[in-house]
């Protein structure tokens, strides 16, 4: 067995739950903005477990990495989604109605940040300066998740906290 072949073996079993999680609970939303944010991000797991995978495949036979290989940022524009919803005028409708939404924004968020950690943990523990720098990849694009998350599950929860109490 290879120094690091557990840790990429559980990556991306972890990119594999991110995804199976994500295709799950994009139908058990209620916000449009929500669904299509959890199918995005569905996507984008499946590229990071590709990724992985393909890492992980030229580690094993070469001990070769292609550390440009493509970076799948899907989110680079934060706003992406609050812009969708507000188009769409979504907010003055679906208020009530987002609280399943949020707490599945709280469960992905949270998912996404434990990923963030993992992949700088892994990173911090390896020698190897090729295989580093993909776990720090990762960890840069679950940061870049997790934030998303957050700030939607932030600007839903002021947003319901706001309502009448009492209908």
């Amino acid at each position: 067995m290879k120094a690091y072949e557990q840790i990429f073996k559980y990556a991306m079993q972890m990119e594999m739950n991110g995804y199976n999680f994500y295709k799950e609970k994009s139908s058990s939303l209620n916000n449009p903005t929500s669904v299509k944010m959890f199918q995005s991000l569905a996507d984008a797991e499946k590229d990071h477990y590709k990724y992985l995978e393909n890492q992980f495949k030229n580690y094993m036979d070469t001990d070769s990495y292609d550390l440009n290989a493509d970076t799948f940022d899907f989110f680079e524009d934060e706003n992406e989604f609050e812009i969708i919803g507000d188009s769409e005028h979504l907010d003055d409708t679906l208020k009530e109605s987002d609280i399943p939404d949020i707490t599945i924004l709280r469960m992905a968020y949270l998912i996404e940040r434990d990923y963030k950690e993992f992949y700088q943990k892994a990173a911090e523990d390896i020698e190897d300066e090729n295989i580093k720098a993909i776990f720090e990849k990762l960890s840069k694009w679950e940061q870049g998740h997790e934030t998303m998350f957050k700030s939607e599950y932030d600007k839903r929860m002021k947003e319901y906290m706001s309502l009448p109490w009492g209908g």
